[in-house]
């Protein structure tokens, strides 16, 4: 019984907060003593805080006998290693000039469709004329940001053109209708289409760059522990690029052992406990039930599967 409850409350602690990213941590002895429990608590509720502090100092241990570890935020990569952390540099402006522009035409959407169609409050055709400004500014700098490909660059004047063609209509009626946006939507999908298979290529690129270079600075037997976290939002995670690009270059299929996805955990201290949560539930898995993924699922799943089975639910009338 008692390592029943043991295991269910490791199911829990992934939605704990606990102490700073383990890598910088100092010894153990440094944390005082784990018998210092409020003394109010009956037995019980010792030994669960008891437990969650052993499983907290246990996950420590873990990260620190783990290789190198990168975070990978967007298009942003973060290498810690040997006790430091290295930040990747920018990717090619083409890759942020792309996705601004199709941000434009996705703008437009957002300032219309949730709203219906119909007049416009003087408010919203603020807010119209706002965008229309800026819009513009960004189209005049295209050049500055495309040096290398004018055809690319007149590709994107005409997807911002279209784009504020159909801004001053709408604001010169002060209303807008459904048929003009499908109709502006219709003409600029080709090329927003173009535009997301080159930011996919920029950014892989831009990630395998920066990784040529670090590879060359870990030995061959830490490239061999590495680990990466990839933390998004819960949306893109099914065919996250950085998961599809991590996967093909460490030879694993997709999120495992070898690749974390931290869902809507954005802070890197808190993507590492995941990190070390998934490492340590494997090693329980494995020794406990000969599963290293059974901990990675509800613990109590399969037994509640069997027995919904088996009952009728019913609800008052």
């Amino acid at each position: 019984m008692i390592l029943f409850i043991l295991l269910e409350f490791a199911t829990k602690l992934r939605h704990l907060t606990f102490i700073s990213l383990v890598l910088f941590l100092p010894s153990f002895a440094d944390h005082g003593s784990v018998n210092a429990e409020p003394v109010n608590l009956d037995a019980f509720g010792q030994m669960d805080q008891f437990f969650r502090s052993t499983y907290n100092r246990a996950r420590e241990q873990t990260l620190r006998e783990i290789g190198p570890i990168i975070f990978v935020q967007g298009e942003d990569l973060t290498l810690f290693y040997n006790g430091k952390s290295v930040k990747s540099g920018p990717p090619q402006s083409g890759y942020r000039t792309l996705t601004t522009v199709s941000h434009i035409t996705l703008t437009i959407f957002l300032l219309l469709e949730p709203y219906g169609e119909g007049p416009l409050s003087e408010t919203r055709i603020d807010g119209l004329q706002t965008f229309q400004k800026i819009a513009k500014t960004v189209q005049s700098e295209l050049s500055k940001r495309l040096t290398e490909d004018m055809d690319l660059v007149e590709a994107q004047q005409r997807v911002i053109g279209k784009t504020l063609s159909l801004i001053k209509k709408i604001i010169d009626e002060k209303a807008w209708t459904a048929e003009d946006l499908d109709d502006f939507l219709d003409s600029v999908k080709p090329q927003i289409l173009q535009n997301v298979k080159l930011a996919a290529k920029f950014r892989i690129d831009h990630f395998h760059r920066q990784i040529v270079v670090w590879k060359q600075k870990i030995s061959a037997e830490d490239w061999g522990r590495l680990h990466v976290v990839v933390s998004g939002p819960a949306m893109p995670r099914k065919n996250n690029l950085a998961v599809q690009y991590f996967s093909k270059l460490l030879g694993v299929r997709g999120e495992g052992e070898k690749i974390i996805y931290a869902e809507s955990i954005f802070q890197p201290t808190r993507a590492m406990q995941l990190l070390g949560t998934s490492l340590l539930d494997a090693q329980i898995g494995e020794c406990y039930f000969g599963d290293p993924w059974r901990m990675h699922r509800d613990l109590l799943g399969n037994a509640a599967a069997v027995y919904l089975d088996g009952i009728t639910l019913s609800l008052p009338e």
